[in-house]
């Protein structure tokens, strides 16, 4: 529980006088050690997926409170694009950090404050924390499109056996029945010719669920037997401007 809350420290700098012949009335005009708290949102590396950008749930602004052992808090905000919020001088210690993301009138967009952990010190420290998919208020209703490209051993498939793909896209242990553009199911049951990897857009879906999600590829050659199979841990992000991933199916 927040005790008190303090007034905000975003970079405070040293000194100021009028008297140019004194540029330290203070007798202090040392740099204060910084405290950095940096933000991503659904950030999934480990799953290909960098992070989600400020627009897609509409966050205008971060608010971070940084809360000491006995409860005080210092807190701040800064502009969602910046990706941090910078604290100055902080009496060094062990602090808990809370952060919850903003919409343009201020309000809350998470189900609750991510938090984390940071110690301050004599020297610049910094913490970065993720907004899990999860915690998001509006993830239950949130959609997005799903931009890939499929390799076989890191080549194209022309230049390989494989002739025709399947498609299993599961988000959230739901198999999505949506097409891609080009008009393949990615529910399994869809067989079609392989994607080149060098064409020049990739398969992609529109309005797929947001949230972790699976990709099972398989591979048959043009006898029709399946030759290359792989599942890979993948992810959706909201919105309609997602990266495009690409998901290399091993040959053997």
């Amino acid at each position: 529980m927040m005790k008190k809350l303090a007034c905000v420290i975003v970079l405070a700098a040293c000194g100021g006088t009028d008297d140019p012949s004194n540029p330290c009335p203070t007798g202090d005009c040392s740099i204060a050690a910084r405290t950095t708290v940096k933000w991503t949102l659904n950030a999934y590396p480990e799953r290909g997926f960098p992070m989600d950008s400020c627009n897609d749930f509409g966050v205008a602004r971060i608010a971070v409170d940084i809360v000491d052992a006995d409860g005080f808090a210092t807190s701040g905000q800064d502009n969602c694009g910046n990706g941090q919020a910078v604290f100055s001088g902080l009496v060094p210690g062990d602090y808990t950090v809370y952060m919850m993301p903003l919409d343009l009138d201020g309000n809350p967009l998470l189900n609750g404050p991510v938090t984390g952990n940071v110690t301050a010190g004599d020297e610049n420290r910094e913490v970065t924390l993720n907004v899990p998919w999860d915690a998001w208020a509006g993830a239950a209703d949130a959609t997005g499109t799903f931009l890939f490209r499929i390799s076989w051993g890191g080549m194209s498939c022309d230049a390989t056996s494989v002739k025709n793909q399947t498609l299993t896209l599961t988000v959230n242990g739901v198999v999505q029945n949506l097409t891609t553009d080009d008009g393949q199911a990615l529910n399994g049951s869809d067989k079609k010719p392989c994607k080149k990897l060098t064409d020049n857009f990739p398969q992609s879906a529109l309005g797929v669920e947001f949230g972790l999600a699976t990709l099972l590829v398989k591979g048959f050659d043009a006898t029709d037997s399946m030759m290359f199979s792989k599942q890979f841990d993948t992810f959706v992000g909201a919105g309609i401007t997602n990266p495009t991933l690409t998901f290399d199916v091993p040959l053997q």
